[in-house]
This record gives C-alpha cells, structure tokens and sequence, in this order.
C-alpha cells in the first residue's frame, strides 16, 4: 500500500508540470528581449528629441542671466547621460543571442542585469532627478527676475507635481521592468531544470 500510494504521489508530481517545450520558450525570450530592446532605443531616441530642443532653445532663446545657460548646460548634460546609458544597455540587451548556447550563463547573465537595471532606476536616477532639480533651481532664478511673481511660483509648483507624479511613474516602471526579466529568468530556469531531470 506504501508503494501504491508513493507511486500514486509521483505520478500526481509528474502530472503537475508539464513538460515545456525548448523551442517555444526559446521563441518567447527572444520575443520579450526584443521588446525590451525596442523599448530602450525608442527612449534613446525621445531623449535625442530633448537634446536638440535644449539645444535650439538655446541657440535661439537670449538668456539674461549665467544661471540660464548653466541650467540648459545641466539638462544637455543629463540627457547625454541618459542616453549613454540607455544606448549601452540596449546593446547588451540585443547583443546577447550568443549566450543563448549555454543557458546558465545566460540565466547568470540575466540576473546581474537585473540587477544592474535596479541599480540604475533607483539610486542613479536619484541622482539623475536631482541634477535636473539644480537645473529648474537655476532656471527658475532667471523666471524670477523676468517674469511676475505668480508665474514663477507657478513654474516652481508644476515643477514639483511633475517631479512628484515622475517618482510615482518611476515605481510602477521600475516594477514592470523587474518583472519582465523576471519573467524571462523564471523561464529559463524552467526549462533548464526540466533538462536537469
């Protein structure tokens, strides 16, 4: 009876997980990576937008005060920043077909890039938002001067509501992110444990 019932859980155990089939799982990483990667490029590309539109406004906009070009200067920066690492990021991303031949490595891979993208999204965006902060604080010296009093401080609340609605996005952002390749490390493992057996 002890046979029949450890044969009856085994077999209640082999029913529960089903076999996945490498080719599909395979074809669904791949799928998930390139909308990764496409989503990386395209905000590469909206932050180039940004870069010439500070540029041109800067080009073309006479600005009063030092404080102004400094804080366009800042924003130029920022943006370059942003787009050096979205770029590089984009490229790790697409380049990694090769790693595909051995899946641990790949699954390694994945999971410090997860959390490499953690670190990214969390402290140096910190960083990143407080440099454009100092870039608004400097902008907002010539506005002041410039402009009346209402629309500064006008600028200055809708500069700390879009701050305060960034950070909310950032979290939901960061979530899905984290989620997705987690999605595709889960995957991996899957399927790499069911080769295991």
């Amino acid at each position: 009876m002890k046979d029949f019932d450890a044969l009856k859980n085994i077999w209640h155990g082999q029913a529960a997980l089903p076999k996945l089939s490498y080719d599909d799982i395979l074809k669904e990483v791949r799928k998930s990576k390139s909308a990764f990667a496409n989503k990386l490029l395209i905000e590469t590309l909206g932050m180039a937008v940004a870069i010439v539109m500070f540029t041109l406004i800067w080009a073309y906009k006479p600005f009063l005060m030092w404080t102004s070009h400094l804080s366009l200067a800042i924003f130029i920066l920022c943006c370059l920043y942003y787009i050096f690492v979205q770029f590089r990021d984009y490229r790790t991303i697409s380049s990694g077909e090769s790693l595909f031949h051995k899946p641990d490595e790949y699954i390694a891979y994945l999971k410090n890039y997860r959390r490499s993208r953690l670190i990214l999204n969390t402290r140096k965006y910190t960083v990143y938002s407080l440099f454009i902060g100092i870039a608004f604080a400097l902008y907002f010296i010539e506005v002041y001067f410039v402009a009346p009093l209402w629309q500064t401080i006008a600028g200055i609340v809708f500069t700390i509501g879009w701050f305060a609605v960034c950070a909310y996005l950032m979290r939901i952002y960061i979530r899905k992110e984290q989620n997705k390749l987690g999605e595709i490390i889960s995957k991996l493992e899957k399927l790499e444990h069911q080769f295991a057996d």
